[in-house]
């Protein structure tokens, strides 16, 4: 009889339920799929089978339409959409765990039905759960699991400087930067902040961050700084952890299977923010900023091909557009000769001003007129005119928009001899880039594109004779005589994001997006309105999610992860894992119908689990007391 007894206490411990592991160690690379088994319609007329490993774990298979994989090596796939990840934590222990199982399975091919637009299970047996599942337990489990996936997201680890540039005051021997903060949450580890690329002997100073969080400030040695523009990165690094779930297929001809294990895994997670310090060789006395309310500025060098102060040039600045006709007097602005530092305008009228050398210096030719456009009041403008030496063969590039007019910083490019040989390489400002080129053969060639544009991935080829003369290969092969080179690029696509209802196709206004780029940083968000969207990305990976939606709506919990190549082409990544050309991107959602009441999702995760073990072991306990004392015959 005793015999009898523990039989039975081991049954009741087998039909508890089965839970769900939560490991820190990686997911398998393979995994040994067993058999399936027949289970009993829980709710009439849908089947479903249980599928296991041969060790024992829970696989659930995300397409009815194909074979289960039994009896096979599956090969660990990809990290399954989060709403999975809830699943896998809040299933069900009803007492009988092929119920379990079924419920699950259910949700499983349901939410895939959501996200992928599959065909799983069919709108009856959806209507019919929805409207039972306050009725039919198996269907509110089912039901819920669903809607709780659809909410469900993790919150990630993010990190942010603040917002502004990085302003530097000389005090004593060293620049000492503004305060700069960082700000932080659901972070794993933290790395601290550090510097990259900064002069000699920079140091973090008055650190007070504390819990990942606060401000700091950066000190940089006066010595160490060398005349011009010193540029270098302040960065800040750490992780954070997600719960994820990962799928194992076999082949395409049959289903993938979601593995029952949920893995606690560590993501990394940078942030950088630039700084500058410029140092101008002729400044003897300590420049003060100018805190002015909105208020406009005009900053104009003058420099040689080299980029250094160009003296004793006289300059002026006329009011208007008088690049292609004749400036008069009535129109002038202003009137200087050059030093060995730039010439500063506060407070400019908004408008064109046209820039003319009234007075070369001595062995230099005659720059062009320039034309600079002041469109804001409260904006700081720059202008650089350059001269060239006389007769000295300078070859000027010009990294322009399509319209030819504006010099566009920020691209990388290199010049190489026809033989392949690396002749120099430089990033454009907003100022032609002049060099001195031997006679011969060369190419041109854009490595990085200039922020909102496209790359120009045409490799341009050119000459330059004894005299400096410049000639540039055309379409149709031909040589042609040119004054300068000018190399185009065209401005980024705009993308198309629309948020719709799902049942009429209308737009859908009050609804919070945000776009994060592969670092996790959010470089866009906005509250939508009756009208698209439009916004032009560099080439890169993004992520796409809804923050916030109307009450009148379900929220979509959608995770779009998109790219967007050199050539300006959108490509979303469907659920496969490849990607798909788009002409946009649509995100729907589903309005909440009258007769939909709220339904609590029991919370049957981890907490459940224990109870049900200690339970177990108290019964087991309680039993075996009552044996030892004779209780039982």
């Amino acid at each position: 009889m005793k015999k009898e007894i523990f039989g039975f206490l081991l049954s009741l411990i087998s039909i508890l339920g089965f839970s769900v592991d939560v490991s820190a160690a990686p997911a398998p690379s393979t995994i040994q799929a067993g058999t399936q088994s027949g289970l009993h319609y829980y709710v009439s007329g849908y089947g479903a089978t249980v599928k296991k490993t041969i060790d024992g774990h829970y696989l659930f298979c995300d397409n009815i339409k194909l074979e289960f994989p039994a009896n096979k090596t599956l090969t660990l796939g990809k990290e399954v959409n989060e709403g999975f990840v809830y699943m896998l934590r809040n299933q069900p222990s009803t007492g009988d765990t092929n119920k379990d199982f079924y419920i699950l399975q259910m949700a499983v091919w349901w939410y895939k039905d959501i996200i992928a637009g599959q065909s799983n299970l069919s709108s009856t047996f959806k209507t019919n759960c929805t409207n039972n599942r306050n009725t039919n337990s198996t269907c509110g489990h089912i039901y819920n699991l669903v809607e709780g996936a659809k909410s469900y997201n993790q919150s990630k680890g993010t990190m942010s400087f603040s917002s502004g540039s990085v302003s530097f005051t000389e005090q004593g021997s060293y620049y000492i930067s503004n305060t700069i903060t960082i700000t932080s949450n659901n972070l794993k580890t933290f790395a601290g902040v550090k510097l990259v690329g900064a002069p000699s002997g920079s140091s973090i100073i008055n650190n007070n961050i504390s819990n990942n969080n606060g401000t700091f400030q950066v000190k940089v040695p006066v010595s160490s700084v060398k005349d011009g523009i010193n540029s270098f990165l302040i960065e800040a690094s750490g992780t954070y952890n997600m719960l994820s779930a990962y799928d194992y297929y076999y082949s395409s001809s049959y289903q993938r299977a979601i593995y029952d294990v949920v893995y606690n895994n560590s993501f990394p997670l940078s942030i950088s923010k630039s700084a500058t310090i410029t140092k101008e060789a002729e400044t003897t006395t300590k420049t003060t900023t100018r805190y002015i309310e909105e208020e406009n500025s005009l900053k104009i060098k003058k420099v040689d091909q080299n980029g250094d102060y160009l003296r004793n040039a006289e300059l002026t600045l006329y009011k208007g557009d008088c690049s292609n006709r004749t400036c008069y007097t009535k129109n002038i602005y202003a009137i200087w000769t050059t030093t060995r530092s730039a010439e500063v305008f506060y407070d400019l009228p908004i408008g064109y001003y046209t820039l003319v050398e009234t007075k070369t210096p001595e062995g230099y030719e005659t720059s062009d007129k320039g034309l600079i456009n002041i469109k804001r009041d409260d904006t700081d403008y720059f202008y650089t005119m350059i001269n060239v030496k006389e007769n000295e063969n300078y070859v000027r590039i010009s990294k322009t928009d399509i319209t030819g007019t504006q010099e566009i910083p920020g691209a990388t490019l290199i010049i190489k001899k026809a033989t392949g040989e690396n002749v120099t390489s430089w990033i454009s400002t907003t100022s032609p880039k002049y060099i001195k080129l031997d006679a011969g053969s060369y190419t041109l060639q854009e490595t990085i594109a200039p922020k909102g544009y496209k790359i120009n991935s045409e490799l341009f080829y050119f000459k330059v004779d004894n005299k400096g003369n410049v000639t540039v290969k055309n379409k149709l092969g031909i040589y042609v005589s040119v004054d300068y080179i000018k190399f185009v690029n065209t401005a980024s696509d705009l993308i198309s994001i629309n948020k719709l209802d799902k049942n009429t196709n209308q737009f859908i206004s009050g609804v919070i997006l945000a776009i994060k780029n592969e670092k996790g940083e959010e470089i866009s968000r906005w509250t939508t309105t009756n009208t698209s969207y439009n916004i032009a990305l560099n080439p890169g990976l993004y992520i796409l999610t809804e923050l916030y939606t109307p009450e009148d709506y379900i929220k979509s919990s959608q995770v779009i992860n998109f790219k967007v190549t050199e050539d300006g082409t959108v490509l979303i990544k469907n659920a496969n894992g490849g990607y798909d050309i788009a002409n946009g991107i649509i995100i729907y959602n589903e309005p909440i119908e009258e007769y939909e009441t709220i339904v609590e999702v029991p919370k049957t995760g981890l907490s459940s689990t224990i109870s049900y073990i200690i339970g177990t072991l108290t019964l087991v306990g309680g039993s075996w007391i009552l044996i030892r004392n004779g209780k039982f015959n």
